[in-house]
């Protein structure tokens, strides 16, 4: 776990999605974190309230599930992104609200959703050169996974589900 002291711009309420500050802040080696809004990818979340000028320690904890307050009625399993007010909403992707991650769980608006995040660097790099083509892999016996990729899959249902 790697933390750091940030001071809050504005009030935030828990459950909500954060980020850094990059411009404007008053105090040249001070880190300042705000609430997250619309179109934005969060850096981090509010696990409590936490009033404006409040020096607070950030704490980095790498976890692929966020519970973040709905900003509305949320369906399990849809895209989501940042809402009003740092609030998780539907996301539709392509021009509208960007995906951040997907919904585990149905929840009302109000209501905490739990979500795994999209953690995919941002934005598109300059494409790289080809790669070769790899070895052609086992197909199984009657079309089911080896034991090698069953026990990979099993792996990352356990990853999502925690």
């Amino acid at each position: 776990m790697t933390n750091f002291k940030a001071v809050v711009i504005e009030d935030i309420h828990a459950n909500r999605l954060v980020v850094l500050v990059v411009e404007g802040k008053e105090k040249e080696n001070e880190i300042n974190i705000r609430l997250a809004q619309e179109g934005e990818v969060p850096d981090f979340l509010a696990t409590r309230a936490i009033k404006e000028s409040e020096a607070v320690y950030v704490t980095i904890k790498n976890r692929e599930t966020w519970k973040v307050e709905a900003g509305e009625d949320i369906q399990a399993g849809v895209s989501v992104g940042i809402g009003e007010d740092g609030k998780i909403v539907e996301a539709l992707g392509e021009g509208a609200t960007p995906i951040i991650g997907y919904s585990i769980n149905a929840a009302n608006a109000g209501e905490v959703v739990n979500y795994v995040r999209n953690v995919k660097g941002g934005g598109e790099g300059v494409p790289g050169p080809q790669g070769s083509k790899g070895d052609k892999g086992d197909k199984g016996a009657d079309g089911f996974p080896t034991e090698e990729q069953w026990n990979e899959l099993v792996a990352r249902v356990e990853t999502l589900e925690g």
